[in-house]
């Protein structure tokens, strides 16, 4: 019979959870105590949000980075700057998640329908990698840590805040709802692949309105059972390989919002209406490609490879479902508790 070591996996997530800046856990005061049972305390802790203090860390370090690039770059072009990542929609699960810096050409941008007007004061391939190129000269005179290997990205480690940032370079992509409405929401960027000479469309702004959106709406619920995904996976003795925080995230926020929206308490009832999800998602092939990305426009789960590792979270949640729901059933002590967890 299949068995989770809920003491290995607290362990795990307490070690996710720990600022060694403010030397202590991101987890509640419930972690300690003595009368809750594994399972249960694991099940509640993981879908518990990291926190504001941390969050703001993270968020300062990218702004950081920000100042350092404009103080120093010398280009014949502007740069704009957004922020994306788990962070902006507090779905992370680690106090130190990467969070990653947009740096975007601002000078011109690409179009979806022609505007009869062709940029030629320069070559954008070759804007970009001399943005890339002056940057990571610039961070390495800032930062000890730098890593200048990423495909579409420089990484520095930010010692002091103890944080993470990845400094992806991008131009602009404007739809024409964009051009119509002037509203961020529908804009675009293009992700720059320094190996490939290539680029890759993304809705970044859509998706973390969406997901923030939702999430309000359900009370945090949605974010619960974002959260409850990711922990599950980050401690799982499966590697997998497909689904990532992009694919978890996708399948929680097609849940229709009503099942998730949460009072005190509701952590064993939303665990389940997850789990009927990827039940759902693994048994009907016509849903799961159908299945739309938080942004509308990717089929995260599109590829059937996804389904065998669907097939593995869903049992250790199910696992996970069946030990709490006995250990809460079993004590009115407990049931009270939960209530205020």
């Amino acid at each position: 019979m299949a068995v989770l070591d809920y003491n290995r996996r607290l362990a795990n997530l307490q070690s996710r959870k720990y600022d060694p800046g403010l030397r202590e856990y991101a987890v509640t005061n419930k972690f300690s105590a003595s009368d809750i049972p594994a399972d249960v305390k694991y099940l509640f802790e993981s879908m518990k949000a990291i926190g504001e203090k941390y969050n703001a860390k993270t968020i300062q370090a990218a702004e950081n980075v920000k100042t350092h690039l404009e103080r120093d770059l010398k280009l014949h072009f502007a740069r704009a700057y957004r922020t994306q990542g788990s962070v902006r929609t507090n779905t992370n699960i680690r106090v130190h998640s990467d969070f990653d810096l947009l740096t975007i050409i601002d000078k011109y941008f690409y179009p979806q329908t022609s505007t009869g007007i062709t940029y030629t004061e320069s070559e954008p391939n070759t804007d970009i990698e001399d943005l890339r190129r002056q940057a990571t000269s610039i961070m390495k005179a800032q930062y000890d840590k730098v890593d200048d290997k990423g495909e579409k990205c420089i990484t520095i480690e930010n010692q002091n805040l103890n944080r993470k940032v990845d400094i992806v370079f991008a131009f602009w992509y404007n739809p024409d709802n964009y051009r119509d409405s002037n509203d961020e929401y529908y804009r675009g960027v293009y992700l720059y692949n320094f190996e490939e000479k290539t680029k890759h469309r993304d809705f970044p702004f859509a998706t973390i309105h969406n997901v923030n959106y939702k999430g309000e709406q359900t009370y945090d619920g949605m974010r619960k059972g974002i959260r409850l995904l990711k922990n599950l996976k980050a401690d799982s003795d499966t590697e997998f390989k497909l689904l990532k925080s992009f694919q978890l995230t996708s399948i929680v926020y097609q849940i229709e919002s009503n099942l998730l929206m949460y009072n005190a308490g509701d952590e064993l009832r939303i665990a389940t209406v997850v789990s009927e999800q990827l039940k759902k998602l693994i048994n009907d092939p016509i849903y799961r490609v159908a299945l739309s990305s938080p942004n509308g426009v990717e089929k995260p789960l599109y590829s059937p490879d996804t389904v065998p590792e669907m097939v593995k979270l869903k049992a250790d949640l199910d696992l996970l479902i069946e030990d709490a729901s006995k250990d809460i059933a079993r004590s009115y002590n407990l049931q009270r508790t939960v209530l205020s967890y």
